[in-house]
């Protein structure tokens, strides 16, 4: 009998040792050293994931500061992966996240500039801008076909973005319906190049730039063609050269 007691009192010590404050069951390891005892448990979350570049040509530096060394820049829409790494520079109170790109190659850019948890997205046509997902707080803002957003929320039939409006100034964090977005990397990619070539300095290079798009046949299922099109169009409207027998030249 004195055995079953002492074997039933160890037993209950065991469950009890295994139990967490609120009663369920969990599972820890120890480590003796110098007769003390510390229990090993899992780290915080740090916020790592991946994450969407939403400025073109961000840089991406060797420290987190403006004066870092420049180690490569990253592309309007492209994925990296946040480590997890903060820093706020004591001088300038700007924040930088540390990432990893594609290729191996480390280092910090700007917080504001990188949409953690994203999805890479683009505008199909002009949407309304709102402050909340609700369409009493539609603003006068509203963005443009092609550009380019992250996605980090939704509900019901809205999407909350990230990103600058062609006719913005700044990164915003808003809701649009979520009609007016595609998720098609080719849509995504012509998009990215017809930005770059609409901001070519003269007409005839904006011209030879989207023409190069159009007739890609990479890009030939994009639902964008049509609007590039209509673009080569009107710049060439307003390509038309001077006549030279209109020209009065001076003696």
């Amino acid at each position: 009998m004195k055995k079953i007691f002492i074997a039933v009192i160890s037993i209950s010590l065991l469950v009890i040792g295994c139990k967490t404050e609120n009663g369920t069951s969990k599972s820890t390891s120890v480590e003796t050293n110098n007769n003390s005892e510390t229990e090993k448990t899992s780290s915080v979350d740090d916020g790592s994931g991946d994450a969407i570049c939403l400025l073109d040509k961000l840089s991406v530096r060797e420290t987190p500061s403006g004066k870092g060394k420049w180690i490569t820049s990253m592309s309007l829409g492209e994925k990296v992966y946040f480590t997890g790494e903060k820093y706020i520079d004591s001088v300038s109170k700007k924040d930088y996240f540390k990432v990893k790109l594609i290729d191996g190659k480390e280092g910090w850019s700007r917080a504001p500039f990188l949409a953690v948890n994203g999805k890479v997205g683009v505008m199909v046509k002009n949407a309304s801008v709102y402050k909340r997902p609700d369409l009493l707080t539609k603003t006068e803002n509203e963005f443009s076909p092609m550009d380019i957003i992250a996605v980090i929320g939704n509900q019901d039939d809205w999407i909350q973005v990230k990103g600058k409006r062609t006719t913005g100034k700044y990164i915003e964090e808003v809701w649009v319906k979520s009609n007016n977005i595609s998720d098609k990397s080719v849509d995504i990619a012509t998009a990215k190049y017809a930005s770059i070539a609409m901001t070519k300095p003269t007409m005839t290079e904006r011209i030879k730039a989207l023409q190069e798009i159009v007739e890609n046949s990479d890009f030939s299922e994009s639902i964008f063609i049509n609007l590039i099109n209509e673009k080569i169009k009107d710049y060439e409207s307003k390509n038309v050269p001077v006549d030279v027998q209109d020209v009065k030249v001076e003696e």
